[in-house]
């Protein structure tokens, strides 16, 4: 098993890391201050996972069709639902602090979305991909999280963005 300290991190992975982690700490949060993709990240923690691209919108979930689905707030600066990030082989699973049925509260990358599911279930494991304005989230089959832009901003995975979506950028926001 490789030594994966930072010690034996190449120079370029430490000069990308330190670019990424100065740019997100560079950003402005609804509440509390951000942190670092990845490196920062403390597992069990609960954080406020906030869209950057789309008006500073925390993730939330809503019943559609007797599922809770996750979705970005209907206010601009809102922090949305607390997140729990677990850590799951090379990524992180994300799990709402709350939800309409107890023990559905785990983000599971579905075709029609980002459905709450069960942790022993479809549990995704989410690769944190750095970016200019935070991170963003790809599910095992390389699509990324993204968002509509008008009306109600539900999230699902996408390989491509047209008319009416984006990719959402997200920033971690511990909760205090």
């Amino acid at each position: 098993m490789p030594n994966s300290s930072p010690a034996s991190r190449s120079p370029r992975t430490a000069w990308v890391a330190a670019l990424a982690a100065a740019a997100l700490l560079g950003l402005t949060s609804p509440a509390g201050h951000a942190t670092a993709p990845e490196e920062a990240i403390e597992t069990g923690v609960s954080y406020y996972l906030i869209a950057t691209n789309h008006g500073n919108r925390g993730v939330t979930f809503e019943v559609n069709n007797n599922n809770d689905w996750a979705l970005l707030t209907n206010d601009a600066n809102s922090n949305g639902t607390a997140v729990v990030l677990e850590s799951k082989g090379s990524g992180y699973t994300v799990r709402s602090e709350s939800s309409n049925w107890p023990g559905y509260d785990t983000w599971c990358s579905v075709d029609k979305g980002i459905k709450l599911g069960k942790a022993d279930g479809c549990a995704t494991a989410w690769k944190i991909v750095s970016g200019e304005d935070g991170f963003k989230l790809e599910d095992q089959s390389s699509r990324t999280v993204a968002h509509k832009t008008s009306g109600k901003a539900w999230l699902g995975p996408a390989t491509a963005i047209y008319s009416g979506h984006a990719y959402t950028s997200f920033k971690l926001v511990k909760v205090a």
